[in-house]
């Protein structure tokens, strides 16, 4: 019959012992709001007379009898177990706590005793139900015959134990209202009661990890993983708290041992991977999905993530390193751990392209030029872009980036046109026309790239000073330092007709005084009559732009005094040399 009992019940009964231990409110319980207890007879560990335990358990069931708590009668014991082809003798701990999980009680007393020097040792340990939580009472001793004061002890000891217990039911209540301050309190309460608990502790856990104590909830999840090391749960938490408190590495290993007990669970480990690189930790993310496509090769949503992880990888490894990333034509310099982790990224997302279609994003066309622009292949990334433009006809950030790409390709009559398309899918488009300017400037097309920056500022992508800077620089880098001082000029008050700042005016007062100054330092150097009369009128409005930037001189540590009597002197040479050719 037990074995019916078993078999009719051990289903039930191994979910319900699997289930984290959460207390119900008292007054959800029993008729009355009061807790069922079963008590079976205590037993004789060692064969001795079995009438002690009987005699016990009996007067501790009319004991038992309080506002919360009620024992189950023998008779109503007996006629429950009957439903299970059983008898109440036939309940030992293991079916009491099986029928328990099906006749609503709510703990369980399992107790036995040996005879030691004359007298009875007894061990008594309640569990609840369904979640299997021992609560022991401390073993004591009694003599043969005071089965009615050992009763009355386990009454004792049982409404101390009903006093920890409804901490346990203030923790679970306080954890499931989200009330995180109170279930703080209850449950550090109850785990003082119950150090072993690892259904407390992990509640506990949790209710830290609810209000931001990451370190300390991950104390305890290591705790719970040093007696059960292999449950999944305490595993993905500790990961996910090991990430918290930046420990990478460590919360690679959690979730690695975590995936190991469950391995066919892709949105399981994509989700994992995800709160992975919440945390900074795309390296990490992206080996979590590896080894999920060593089982799954051709699954797309794993190299959907796996290649966008790895592409993060990349960017945030060259980082690390310093090294520059792609702004223009020259492809920057890669360690081969970051081109590695490029072309990684490149091998998924272009499976997922292939294999998606106009079901995949567009970010992973994105992603994929922004990859083979850092690799320094620009041919590659038009491919990939002008097929993102077959299926995303409508996306304007993948035309954005395949006119990042044309440029790259030295096509910048096409890189032109793409971010036209672009702004015409999207006026909005940050920097576009910005973009435009600075494409033309890097072809020696200034004149057009002004009219774009102007465009760039009419539209709100920019203030003034950032297209009035990269006129002024291109002038005076690509003109000036060349010896062509005229149109280094030109560009410089090109760059001084946009409404720029008053301490980038001064700035680009200061570069018109110079670019003036060296070019009549050139233009006075035969030091005839007509070298001196063509020199004077530009050493002039050097001299005025001079004062203008005299702020940015300041500021930039220059020697104003001696700049301007530099520029006072080379004006009263010209003027000695007009003097005296003129007496002539």
């Amino acid at each position: 019959m037990i074995d019916r009992l078993k078999a009719g019940l051990v289903i039930a009964a191994a979910a319900a012992l699997l289930v984290p231990f959460v207390p119900q409110a008292v007054d959800a319980q029993a008729p009355g709001g009061r807790f069922r207890v079963i008590v079976p007879d205590v037993v004789p560990a060692d064969g001795s007379d079995p009438h002690f335990g009987n005699r016990v358990s009996a007067y501790l069931r009319d004991f038992i009898n309080l506002p919360t708590h009620i024992a189950m009668s023998r008779t109503e014991l007996n006629e429950r177990a009957k439903e299970f082809d059983l008898e109440y003798e036939d309940l030992d701990c293991t079916t009491a706590r099986q029928l328990a999980g099906q006749v609503g009680g709510q703990l369980v007393m399992c107790g036995d005793y040996e005879e030691v020097n004359g007298e009875f040792e007894v061990n008594v340990v309640f569990y609840t139900v369904p979640g299997g939580e021992e609560l022991p009472v401390p073993s004591f001793t009694m003599g043969r015959e005071e089965w009615v004061a050992a009763a009355e002890h386990l009454n004792e000891e049982f409404q101390t134990l009903v006093q920890r217990t409804n901490q346990l039911a203030y923790c679970s209540d306080a954890f499931r209202s989200s009330n995180w301050s109170d279930a703080r309190n209850y449950c550090g309460q109850a785990l003082e009661y119950l150090p072993n608990s690892r259904e407390v502790r992990f509640t506990y856990a949790r209710t830290l990890a609810e209000l931001g104590e990451w370190e300390e909830a991950l104390g305890h999840f290591e705790t719970l993983l040093e007696d059960m090391p292999q449950n999944v749960e305490y595993l993905e938490n500790a990961g996910y708290a090991a990430a918290q408190v930046g420990n990478a590495e460590q919360a690679r290993q959690y979730y690695t041992r975590y995936l190991e007990q469950r391995p066919d669970n892709v949105e399981v480990r994509i989700q994992i991977a995800y709160d992975l690189a919440q945390t900074g930790d795309s390296y990490g993310a992206m080996q979590l999905l590896e080894q999920g496509l060593e089982q799954e090769p051709d699954n797309p949503d794993l190299h959907d993530r796996y290649g966008t992880y790895a592409f993060l990888a990349a960017t945030e490894l060259q980082a690390q390193q310093g090294g520059a990333t792609q702004q223009d034509g020259d492809a920057p310099s890669l360690s081969p751990e970051v081109e590695e982790l490029f072309r990684t990224a490149l091998s998924s997302l272009e499976f997922v392209l292939e294999e998606l279609g106009d079901e995949a994003r567009a970010t992973h066309v994105t992603n994929s030029m922004r990859a083979y622009r850092q690799l320094g292949e620009p041919q590659e990334a038009i491919r990939i872009g002008e097929l993102g433009v077959s299926i995303f006809p409508e996306n304007a950030q993948v035309r954005s980036q395949l006119a990042n790409a044309y440029n790259d390709a030295g096509d910048v009559d096409a890189a032109i046109a793409a971010l036209d398309e672009a702004i015409e899918l999207d006026p909005n488009l940050p920097q576009a026309r910005l973009r435009q300017g600075t494409f033309l400037l890097g072809t020696g097309r200034p004149d057009e790239a002004i009219a774009a920056f102007r465009l760039a500022v009419e539209a709100g992508e920019t203030a003034a000073d950032t297209p009035a800077q990269l006129v002024f620089q291109h002038g005076y880098r690509d003109y000036v330092e060349e010896g062509n001082y005229q149109e280094g000029i030109r560009l410089i008050e090109e760059a001084k007709t946009f409404d720029v700042s008053n301490n980038v005016r001064e700035q680009l007062d200061f570069f018109h005084f110079y670019s003036l100054y060296v070019q009549a330092q050139a233009v006075q150097e035969p030091q005839t009559l007509a070298s001196a009369q063509a020199a004077l009128p530009i050493f002039r409005r050097a001299r005025e732009q001079l004062q203008a930037g005299e702020p940015y001189a300041q500021r930039s540590g220059q020697n104003y005094g001696q700049l301007m009597q530099a520029v006072d002197q080379f004006i009263e040479i010209q003027e000695a040399i007009i003097a005296r050719e003129g007496r002539r």
